[in-house]
């Protein structure tokens, strides 16, 4: 694109008049590094005129600047909330992976309409048996819980609970989940629980939202 920079503000709202008018690669060396920051940029793309913003992040491990572009107005999206967005995205970005990688979506091949739907629902539906998993040992059991490592060891406990739904058997369901509970809280720990509480997805504060009423009502409906 080459854009030419259109706007640009500093995170505390302050407007930097000096990078206004000016092409974005020459203005690296003078861009803020303590501060994100949002510019309106401007450039051609296919013979038209596209006017986005790129929000700008100094990254000192790298010792380069991130940047992302976006379409939505900061009247209504100011540059904080777009920086948690993208935070979330990449969230759903790992969920996608993981369907991918443990609940083998990247194994269809169909182009059936109707079989895909259904292929897409199962993946969703094994990921999500596989979240209930993993928060289950969390909650009951206070461990900090990897849902990838869940996932790859899902196989060695759902055996016995899809046994027990199928035969309706309320006792061997309790009896399946406590294994299982039992099994993966000593087997997909997360390994750095610190670490994800500074750098890794913990820092944005999200914790399971299941409670004990909540365990123990999915296993009667069950």
């Amino acid at each position: 694109m080459h854009p030419q920079v259109t706007e640009a503000f500093r995170e505390d709202g302050k407007r930097l008049r000096a990078l206004r008018h000016k092409r974005l690669q020459a203005l690296h060396a003078a861009l803020p590094k303590r501060q994100r920051i949002a510019l309106g940029v401007q450039g051609q793309v296919d013979g038209q005129t596209l006017c986005l913003r790129m929000i700008l992040r100094w990254n000192p491990r790298s010792k380069s600047f991130g940047s992302f572009l976006t379409h939505l107005p900061c009247q209504r999206d100011p540059l904080e909330v777009i920086c948690r967005a993208d935070k979330w995205r990449w969230q759903v970005d790992l969920l996608v992976k993981e369907w991918k990688s443990y609940a083998t979506l990247h194994a269809f091949d169909t182009t059936t309409g109707a079989i895909v739907e259904g292929l897409l629902w199962t993946a969703i539906a094994a990921a999500a048996l596989q979240r209930f998993l993993a928060h289950m040992p969390q909650l009951l059991m206070e461990v900090p819980m990897s849902t990838r490592k869940v996932a790859m060891g899902a196989v060695h406990v759902l055996g016995d609970i899809v046994a027990a739904l199928s035969h309706g058997d309320v006792a061997g369901l309790y009896a399946a989940l406590e294994a299982a509970s039992t099994y993966l809280a000593c087997h997909a720990q997360r390994a750095h629980p610190k670490r994800d509480r500074h750098t890794g997805r913990s820092q944005l504060g999200l914790e399971p939202l299941m409670r004990d009423e909540d365990v123990i009502a999915w296993a009667e409906a069950a």
